[in-house]
């Protein structure tokens, strides 16, 4: 498994933003490893090709040393376990390679631009996203942090064993009591552990897995604040491995965060046909983004204009405003695919301001 620190990601996203156009031209190749080997290599060498045919001079031969990096790094680079990579090339004055691989599958692109297209990797960040899954059983809890469908952070707590004890120092009655009173305290060691972690790195969403007994005890035990957070719980079983686990949990999280885009679409909507605090379409939206309003900034994922998509990504990420991509959703289509939540209204005075941020 390739793991990536949610950190890492971070910073990448930061350097391509701060990646200066050249002369030279810039891939930006996307690869999904899902495919056969034969199958990928031969889709990158024909869109390759393709392109190539659009270049001449001095940008013809930074583009095909580029090439032959990319080229080397998908033949003798790739770890087996992951699903796609990103990888950003550039040749000539100022080079650049920069070559990410996940544990989700990202779709296949392969393009030529001044600058690094980094919506792909927008888009994978806000579908997989970060939760944290709670694996309980009978003997040992694991409490995971994944990013990006990577796990990121692994603690395992194993239950002290009681069994010894009996028809030595307890009763058969003495022993099953007190050995609830440890599961007890077992779950809500496990649930301090999990508020630590979520309210430390920032999660939202929770998913539950294990033994049916001891993910139903957990699921009782969580307060208020950590059952909100809760998604769903996990039928695999943990003796079979984590892999399954991570899997089922993916779906399920993909699941709650399309939930999540189609309701920030209601209140986009809600918020250009009522009080204002919301903008829809390509002008309105990169105005808003330009004059510092925007608090967040939605995308349908088949908004079709890509390089103004690449500017609206690069402005908000600049920014640290929240980006929402959401998937085939009718009304966001009609919107114009591309809208903005408001901070304040454009014509607002710094009164009027304070209380709509309020």
């Amino acid at each position: 498994m390739y793991y990536m620190k949610k950190e890492i990601f971070s910073n990448i996203i930061n350097r391509l933003i701060e990646i200066e156009p050249t002369e030279s031209p810039l891939i930006s190749c996307f690869v999904n490893l899902e495919h056969p080997r034969p199958d990928y290599l031969k889709e990158f060498e024909y869109r390759a090709t393709m392109t190539a045919k659009r270049l001449g001079g001095i940008r013809a031969i930074d583009f095909e040393d580029a090439l032959e990096e990319i080229r080397e790094y998908l033949n003798t680079k790739i770890k087996s376990l992951s699903k796609s990579a990103a990888i950003y090339c550039r040749w000539g004055d100022h080079p650049v390679f920069l070559p990410i691989q996940f544990d989700v599958p990202l779709k296949t692109d392969f393009i030529v631009d001044q600058l690094p297209h980094i919506y792909p990797l927008i888009e994978l960040k806000d579908t997989y996203h970060r939760f944290v899954i709670a694996i309980l059983t009978e003997t040992e809890a694991r409490i995971l942090e994944t990013t990006i469908g990577t796990v990121t952070g692994d603690i395992l707590k194993r239950k002290p064993d009681l069994r010894q004890r009996i028809g030595r120092e307890w009763t058969k009655e003495h022993y099953h009591n007190y050995r609830d009173e440890q599961a007890n305290l077992f779950v809500k060691e496990k649930i301090d552990i999990i508020e630590s972690l979520m309210q430390r790195g920032g999660h939202n969403h929770l998913i539950l897995a294990g033994s049916p007994k001891m993910v139903a005890r957990l699921k009782k035990a969580l307060p208020v604040r950590l059952r909100s957070k809760l998604i769903d719980t996990v039928n695999s079983n943990p003796r079979e491995g984590l892999s399954p686990i991570l899997t089922d949990s993916i779906n399920l999280f993909i699941t709650a965060e399309n939930m999540e885009s189609h309701c920030r679409v209601e209140e986009l909507e809600s918020a250009v046909f009522s009080n204002g605090l919301g903008v829809c379409g390509c002008l309105a939206t990169m105005e808003a983004l330009e004059n510092g309003t925007a608090s967040m900034l939605i995308l349908d994922q088949k908004f079709l204009e890509t390089d103004t998509r690449e500017e609206m990504v690069r402005l908000a990420t600049r920014q640290g405003i929240p980006i929402e991509t959401v998937n085939r959703n009718e009304t966001m289509l009609r919107l114009g695919g591309a809208g903005c939540l408001l901070r304040y209204l454009p014509t607002a005075n710094a009164e009027q301001r304070v209380l709509l941020a309020a």
